[in-house]
């Protein structure tokens, strides 16, 4: 089977992001229809798939290789605010899926600036913090992980974050927390 003007619009939207099953409902039954052509297109690239059906998201990621293989997909360095805020919002979503049957977590802008706040230093210029956190959940919505929900000031925490934010990761960061508190 050959690839399809369907198969390439697919595969053109993963890469540019994450594909999820209630945002873009035709291109999700398409991913489902030629998941394995598809993977089998982007395997000599050195991508691959990630595909959560029960989640309902799929995107790319660098196969890992032994060889010096170059990257296609280039990883972002984040900064201590944008992983402390990725953090926070995974134990949010964790709170929600085991507080209710809620298919969507929705957090508050306000919520998010309460968790962030006692992470920072106290500030004598609240509105530039404040400023300053909006900013921090700008990128983080640009990343993917969060959506801004129209005519709100909610937004919805999208489920891909477990997939980049489990719970080694978490572990791993709550160290370096640790480990910087312990030097300041």
């Amino acid at each position: 089977m050959s690839i399809t003007k369907e198969t390439s619009t697919v595969i053109i939207k993963l890469f540019n992001g994450v594909l999820y099953k209630n945002d873009q409902p035709k291109l999700w039954l398409a991913l489902e229809k030629s998941f394995a052509i598809i993977g089998d297109y982007l395997k000599p690239l050195g991508v691959e798939v990630i595909f959560d059906e029960a989640e309902g998201y799929a995107y790319l990621q660098n196969l890992e290789s032994e060889e010096d293989f170059p990257k296609l997909l280039r990883q972002r360095m984040l900064s201590y605010k944008v992983s402390l805020l990725l953090v926070l919002l995974r134990k949010r979503l964790t709170q929600l899926d085991m507080q209710s049957d809620e298919s969507r977590a929705i957090v508050a802008k306000e919520e998010m600036v309460e968790m962030f706040e006692l992470f920072l230093n106290e500030s004598f210029n609240e509105v530039k913090q404040v400023k300053e956190i909006e900013s921090v959940v700008k990128k983080v919505v640009d990343l993917g992980f969060l959506k801004k929900l129209q005519n709100s000031e909610n937004y919805e925490i999208k489920r891909v974050i477990k997939s980049f934010v489990d719970a080694q990761w978490m572990d791993e960061f709550d160290k370096r927390l640790a480990e910087y508190e312990a030097k300041a």
